[in-house]
């Protein structure tokens, strides 16, 4: 009888202490608790930069291109490949009868420029001031060419190869079109220059003249249209992003280039980032040769205009290669985390654990700048000086529980002991 009733009692006794300490000590017992933390770290300000490493080539910063349709209205060409002309510069000599029937047509297209300049201004200003959608969509496409029928009844065209649209996005995002109208105006205010050069010229001597200063390119001598190319003085560097990098970059963006001829790494920024797939070029050719990157889409590569900071004075020659890095992300003073450490994560957003002043490590939630090298550059959350801890088990708690943590150690250079005097170790004794 007392063999079964001790046998209950101490099944009974085991049962109540496992009872209390499941109340006490389970992870939903409001008692407060201490929980040891082996890893944390402290937050502290730094700058972290993220770059996006591109090849890239030399290129002129503009292009000019001047068409004859009619070898006949050539007389003789004055210059070669590689040429560096001014703006003035005579590039063809011009049959002398036909002078004054293409003087005559180069002022009325002067004036039907004018007048589109003005059209595409307004657009301007309209799509700059916009606040509403945009319900359709207005597309303009213009060459402008000039022609003229001589004596012997033979017709003779001139043209600046230029076919811009302006076009409103149906979405009410107006930066399509109001790129596309800066881009318009622009090519207007370039053949308008090619005109303004070639009614500066005299009757007796009339000549196909260069607008701008630059070097020729490329003189088309055989095949109707007859043209001119001229590369402006002023390089930049050409380089293209993919799909995926697309939407990283951005005009302004900072820039290092690195390229053969170059003293040092210059910097640069970013001019232009093309909305629009490349067509094909040398200058894509080049790229898609110096980075062989096979992707789905095969039209989806993107131009890339970078502007060296200061001009160019060293010799570099036109499609040489240059190494460009751009900044894509900056954050100043920001504080970074291991990305293990955020849990709940979704998109930029998540939460991490943190040490408050009372001991406790409640649930920071915090917002991600962007990933770089494991960590997670945050841009709220988680003050300087904060300690962030990284422990699993403190959301098993309904409520935060206090934390303990090893004290920071730091192991003695054994280098810099064996160095030290014996007399500064008897001073330090002594003076304790």
């Amino acid at each position: 009888m007392n063999k079964f009733f001790f046998i209950g009692l101490s099944i009974a006794i085991t049962a109540f202490i496992a009872a209390n300490a499941l109340l006490m000590f389970g992870e939903k017992s409001i008692i407060s608790k201490n929980i040891y933390v082996s890893e944390y770290e402290r937050a502290y300000p730094n700058t972290y930069t993220e770059k996006l490493p591109k090849e890239a080539v030399a290129a002129p910063r503009d292009t000019m291109q001047i068409y004859v349709q009619e070898r006949e209205a050539i007389e003789q060409w004055v210059v070669s490949e590689g040429d560096v002309v001014q703006a003035g510069s005579e590039l063809a000599l011009l049959n002398e009868v036909e002078s004054q029937e293409q003087r005559t047509l180069w002022e009325s297209e002067q004036r039907a420029l004018e007048a589109e300049k003005s059209e595409v201004q307004n657009t301007l200003r309209e799509l700059e001031s916009a606040q509403s959608k945009q319900s359709g969509s207005e597309s303009e496409s213009a060459s402008d060419r000039s022609s003229v029928t001589n004596e012997n009844g033979d017709t003779i065209e001139f043209n600046v190869d230029l076919s811009v649209g302006v076009e409103v996005p149906q979405d009410g995002s107006y930066a399509t079109g109001i790129a596309q109208a800066n881009q318009r105006l622009a090519a207007i205010d370039s053949q308008l220059a090619v005109i303004d050069a070639q009614l500066s010229q005299s009757l007796s001597n009339p000549a196909l003249v260069s607008p701008v200063e630059g070097i020729v390119a490329k003189v088309n001598r055989d095949s109707n249209p007859l043209s001119v190319e001229i590369y402006s003085t002023e390089k930049t560097f050409m380089t293209y992003v993919l799909e995926d990098e697309w939407q990283d970059v951005a005009a302004q963006d900072r820039v290092f280039i690195q390229a053969e001829g170059l003293e040092a790494a210059i910097p640069g920024t970013v001019l232009s980032v093309s909305e629009i797939p490349a067509e094909d070029s040398r200058w894509l050719k080049a790229y898609r040769a110096l980075d062989p990157k096979e992707q789905a889409n095969p039209i989806a590569f993107y131009e890339v205009q970078i502007l060296a900071d200061e001009p160019i004075t060293e010799n570099i020659p036109f499609g040489s290669t240059a190494n460009a890095e751009i900044t894509i992300n900056e954050a100043v003073d920001a504080v970074a985390i291991p990305q293990p450490w955020i849990f709940d994560r979704q998109d930029m957003n998540g939460s991490t654990y943190v040490l408050n002043e009372e001991g406790y490590g409640p649930v920071a939630p915090v917002t991600i700048n962007f990933d770089m090298n494991g960590k997670a550059v945050l841009s709220d959350g988680v003050g300087v000086g904060t300690i962030v801890l990284n422990v699993d088990s403190l959301g098993k708690y309904k409520s935060a529980p206090k934390v303990f943590m090893p004290f920071p150690s730091e192991q003695p250079d054994y280098e810099f002991a064996k160095n030290t005097n014996w007399r500064k170790y008897v001073e330090y004794f002594l003076a304790r």
